[in-house]
């Protein structure tokens, strides 16, 4: 036992003094809070704040899950991670120092990564991400216009602001004592095909609807001049809970698809497979991706009999464990020197499950294939004191008959809404309806004349 406590105690020490290093040199450089503003002062952008408002940004330090991952980390490192996590989720009160105490800090330090933030920043370091950014905070906000004019505030143009590296300079963590590459969005959308074809961050994340979509045209600004295109500030990623849920549930939705495939004849006690097939097809990086030990998403393979009794076939989560320097797994984030599996889906790739089943005894059974997300465990949601739903992101059924004729006499259903008349016959059925209106509307007007 005392063996162990002086391990724990070294371990401890060893943590808090390579943390503390690596951190102060990564830190963003001293600059008072008055070189930045408040999102109130951006009242002429008032679409552009309502979208912020919503977003994740703007909860950057007061979320209840990276509160609860914080408060871990702090207990396990001897309070040394916490200004690693703080520099990136609250920038602004870290340069200025006013992270110390939140609590009295100016309104810019408390919003987390606002405005005046993210459009002072001049360019990034190498390598990106860990909060790479450089700083210009003279009071000029960049952005991707050329000739944008503003009477409250110095304007200028950034073809920074246009690019992946600008997201990636915060979206891409790596573990402050051993470089461990803990969050890779960046990394894993550069990889991959959506960085070959010119596709970044910000004409999925940055415009309305799923996927790349451009032009989205309208005005920057209250008086402003009509742009061919705009970026909107919602940011918007896969946080239903915390987030703007329509459009985080909208963004999971189109991020998969998903495919069956079972034999539609299987005589009872007979086993069969279920092939399921699973497609990143509309996001730019990994599925999940982002902190990815915490994130959920998961296919579930599921019978269903006449009665509406289920049974769960099969599943399979996907994401990634981290393991320490002893080989144990999982290993929390700061433990962590490795991972031990990695099993998620990158950009437009597919991955295919096999499962088996016994056919019940009865007519016919509906097999239903889902994949599902949440942005973190029930287990940590309940911690943190908040309700993180789980999504839908794709669902398919079909139905599986006990034999030829079960199949003929159409019990059961199959498709992604199961049984029913077609819609061709539902139709045809009204087209009827509609004809035979008219023709006895035609004879009771011939009688009454």
């Amino acid at each position: 036992m005392r063996t162990v406590r002086a391990l724990t105690v070294v371990t401890t020490v060893a943590l808090m003094l390579l943390f503390a290093g690596v951190v102060a040199a990564m830190a963003l450089p001293d600059l008072p809070s008055e070189k930045f503003q408040p999102s109130t002062n951006c009242g002429c952008h008032s679409a552009f704040l309502e979208q912020w408002g919503a977003s994740m940004h703007s909860k950057a330090l007061d979320d209840p899950i990276y509160l609860l991952k914080l408060a871990e980390a702090n207990h396990a490192t001897g309070g040394t991670l916490g200004p690693f996590c703080q520099t990136c989720h609250g920038p602004i009160a870290t340069m200025s120092g006013e992270i110390a105490d939140l609590a009295s800090a100016s309104a810019q330090s408390q919003e987390g990564i606002n405005c005046s933030f993210c459009h002072q920043v001049s360019g990034t370091g190498d390598p990106i991400g860990n909060v790479s950014q450089t700083m210009n905070a003279d009071g000029v906000f960049r952005a991707q216009f050329k000739d944008a004019v503003s009477p409250y505030h110095e304007t200028g143009y950034s073809a920074f602001h246009e690019s992946a590296e600008f997201c990636g300079s915060c979206h891409n963590v790596y573990h402050p004592g051993n470089g461990l590459e803990l969050e890779a969005t960046y990394t894993e959308w550069k990889n991959g095909p959506y960085a070959a074809e010119g596709t970044v961050c910000q004409d999925c994340h940055m415009t309305p609807g799923p996927g790349p979509n451009k032009p989205n045209p309208g005005a920057a600004a209250a008086g402003g001049p009509q742009r061919d295109h705009i970026y909107i500030m919602t940011f918007v990623g896969g946080n239903v809970g915390l987030g703007d849920a329509v459009l985080a549930e909208e963004r999971l939705k189109a991020a998969a698809t998903l495919e069956l495939e079972v034999l539609d004849v299987v005589e009872p006690g007979s086993t069969t497979e279920i092939k399921t097939t699973i497609t990143n097809s509309g996001a730019g990086h990994k599925l999940p991706t982002g902190l990815t030990e915490v994130r959920e998403m998961w296919l579930e393979v599921t019978a269903v009999d006449a009665e509406g009794n289920s049974e769960i076939i099969g599943e399979h989560r996907f994401g990634t464990v981290l393991k320490d320097a002893e080989g144990n797994s999982p290993a929390e984030l700061w433990d962590a020197v490795d991972f031990e599996s990695d099993d998620r889906i990158p950009p437009k790739e597919s991955v295919s499950d096999t499962f088996e089943m016994t056919m019940p005894d009865a007519e016919s059974v509906e097999i239903q294939a889902a994949l599902y997300y949440r942005s973190c465990s029930e287990e940590m949601a309940e911690k943190a004191g908040v309700e993180i739903p789980t999504t839908t992101m794709a669902q398919v059924t079909q139905a599986v008959y006990a034999s030829e004729g079960a199949k003929a006499s159409g019990q059961g259903g199959s498709g992604d809404e199961g049984g029913g008349l077609s819609p061709n016959l539902v139709i045809a059925i009204l087209a009827f309806g509609v004809t035979v209106a008219i023709v006895v509307i035609i004879v009771m007007r011939g009688r009454r004349s």
